[in-house]
């Protein structure tokens, strides 16, 4: 296709950058620093016509009655509601969040945006003990971190495929319903639900971080003052790297999509 035209939308800073690296020769590329759709971006749609359009993570908040323009367009997003589903229906659609590519180097990109995020707080990693819920990459790639740093890690999980797995690594495991009986300096929280409730949290008293994708892991009514809800940290602490990771994952799909 000859002058793509691409609509890039979101407020994480990795936007910014995948719109620069999309332009070029052969595209068009208009970027729209908004996290909801309103009627000016309904307006830009229908005047720009766009090809290809690349969605936040996070679905954007609709604030108009009808969503305008895309229904030719190809549309790569991280997650979609069931508004956005609705809408999107009859769309040729590809999930970056789905992409091997993307997820491995963007829970490379977590892990090290953590430890940037734990050194603020004027505190060491070496000699301390961090309990870590689920062993999924952004788990694997935090606890081989935190490991090589000289922390202690154990790893809580649902599974018992991920249990074992953590065991072949060299972590203490448990099963996630045990994870109030062990103590540790630090609580990591990867997995997306929410899973701590009221119990969980009077046992739990170490501070906790949560790196799983929103609502993270706190059940409704549960509140705490040592909680702290880290999403997105690639977007934040290196929008450069996780900008490029995210345009390597969306123009190999393309590439896979064109070869077929």
């Amino acid at each position: 296709m000859n002058d793509e035209k691409w609509l890039v939308v979101g407020t994480d800073a990795r936007m910014k950058v995948l719109a620069k690296r999309l332009s070029d020769g052969k595209r068009t590329v208009y970027y729209k620093n908004v996290n909801e759709w309103d009627e000016e971006l309904n307006k830009t749609v229908l005047a720009f016509h766009p090809h290809f359009v690349v969605l936040p993570i996070h679905p954007l908040e609709i604030k108009v009655q009808n969503v305008l323009g895309l229904s030719d367009a190809i549309i790569f997003s991280g997650k979609l509601n069931d508004s956005w589903e609705k809408i999107l229906n009859d769309n040729e659609l590809h999930f970056y969040l789905e992409d091997e590519s993307f997820i491995w180097y963007n829970a490379v990109l977590t892990a090290e945006a953590f430890v940037s995020t734990f050194y603020n707080t004027k505190r060491a990693i070496q000699g301390k003990k961090f309990i870590i819920t689920g062993f999924g990459r952004v788990a694997k790639m935090t606890a081989n971190i935190l490991r090589n740093i000289g922390a202690e890690v154990s790893i809580a999980v649902r599974s018992n495929v991920q249990l074992n797995e953590a065991k072949a690594f060299r972590y203490e495991a448990i099963d996630l319903k045990d994870v109030g009986d062990i103590e540790g300096d630090f609580f990591i929280n990867t997995i997306p639900a929410k899973w701590l409730d009221e119990q969980f949290n009077k046992k739990i008293s170490m501070p906790i971080y949560d790196l799983a994708s929103y609502p993270g892991c706190l059940q409704d009514g549960v509140h705490r003052n040592n909680y702290e809800f880290l999403p997105a940290l690639p977007g934040k602490f290196f929008p450069e790297d996780a900008g490029n990771v995210l345009y390597e994952s969306i123009v190999g799909q393309l590439r896979r999509r064109n070869s077929c």
